[in-house]
C-alpha cells in the first residue's frame, strides 16, 4: 500500500474516494447515505478539481511530475479508469502536459493561468482598495466560521505552527508578510474548495506589495499575532460566531493600517 504522507492528499479526501470506488466496483450500491450517488464522473470531478487546487496551493508546483497512473489510483482510491479520463481532462485544459518517455507533469506557467485573469479583470476596472477590503470581508470571515466548523487537529496544529514562525520573523517585514498570507490561504484550504483557494490567491497575489509595505509598521505586527491567535482559538472552540466576529475585527484592522498608507500608494489597486 503506497504511504499517503508522501503525497499531499487530506486522509478524509482519501477515505472519500475510497468508499467512492468501492461503490463504482458495486455498480454504485451502497447503504451510506452520505456517497449513495458518488458515481464514476464525481470521482473523476472530485480528482480534476483536487488536483488543481493542488496546484494552486502550490503543493503540485511547476515542472513536478505525477506518479504513474497505477500510483495515482491508489493514492486517490480509485480506479485507472477514472484517473486516465482525470488526466485527460488536465491535460485538454492545458495544467498538465503528457511527455513520451517522462510521464505527466504540471506545465509551466500554469498557477499562472489559474491566477492572474482575475488581477487582469481588477486593473481593467480600476478596482480599489475598499473593493478589495468589501471582497476580503464576504469572503474570509465566512471563511473563518466554517474553519470553526471542519478544521481537523491537523489543521489546527499547521496554523498553530505559522503563528509561532510569524512571531519569530517579525523584525523581517518580508517574512512576516509572507507568514501573514500563509495563515489566510490556510483558513481557506480548510474548506478544501478549489474555486475558493484560486479566489484567496488572486487576492494574496494582489495584496502583496501592500501587505509587504504594511508590514514594515511594527505596530502591525503586534496586532496581526494577536488577531490571528484569536482567530485560531475560535477555531479550536469550535466556535463559528466568534471565529467571526474574529476575522471581522482582524480585516478592520488591517484596513486601518492599509488607509494610512494611501497618501503614498493611493487607493487603487493598480498604479
Amino acid at each position: 500500500m503506497h504511504d499517503f504522507n508522501s503525497w499531499p492528499l487530506p486522509a478524509k479526501l482519501v477515505a472519500m474516494y475510497a468508499h467512492g470506488e468501492r461503490m463504482e466496483k458495486n455498480g454504485g450500491r451502497d447503504d451510506s447515505i452520505l456517497f449513495q450517488t458518488v458515481s464514476k464522473q464525481r470521482l473523476v470531478d472530485r480528482v480534476v478539481t483536487d488536483v488543481q487546487d493542488l496546484i494552486v496551493q502550490g503543493k503540485l508546483p511547476v515542472g513536478a511530475r505525477l506518479p504513474p497512473e497505477r500510483e495515482l489510483a491508489e493514492l486517490f482510491g480509485v480506479s485507472r479508469t477514472v484517473i486516465r479520463e482525470a488526466v485527460r481532462i488536465l491535460v485538454t485544459k492545458g495544467l498538465l502536459e503528457s511527455k513520451h518517455g517522462i510521464g505527466t507533469m504540471v506545465r509551466q506557467g500554469t498557477r499562472d493561468q489559474l491566477v492572474e485573469p482575475l488581477g487582469w479583470i481588477l486593473q481593467r476596472n480600476d478596482a480599489t482598495l475598499d473593493d478589495l477590503h468589501e471582497v476580503r470581508t464576504i469572503l474570509e470571515v465566512e471563511i473563518a466560521a466554517e474553519a470553526a466548523k471542519r478544521a481537523t487537529a491537523e489543521d489546527i496544529a499547521q496554523l498553530d505552527q505559522v503563528i509561532a514562525h510569524a512571531a519569530t520573523v517579525r523584525a523581517d517585514p518580508a517574512a512576516f508578510a509572507a507568514g501573514d498570507a500563509e495563515f489566510h490561504q490556510l483558513l481557506a484550504g480548510i474548506l478544501r474548495n478549489a474555486m475558493l483557494s484560486v479566489l484567496l490567491d488572486s487576492i494574496r497575489t494582489l495584496m502583496s506589495e501592500i501587505r509587504l509595505k504594511v508590514s514594515r509598521n511594527g505596530d502591525f505586527g503586534t496586532i496581526v499575532l494577536a488577531d490571528h491567535a484569536e482567530i485560531l482559538a475560535a477555531i479550536q472552540a469550535r466556535d463559528p460566531v466568534r471565529a467571526r466576529a474574529a476575522m471581522q475585527a482582524h480585516l478592520v484592522h488591517a484596513r486601518a493600517f492599509q488607509r494610512a498608507l494611501e497618501q503614498e500608494i493611493g487607493p487603487q489597486l493598480f498604479s
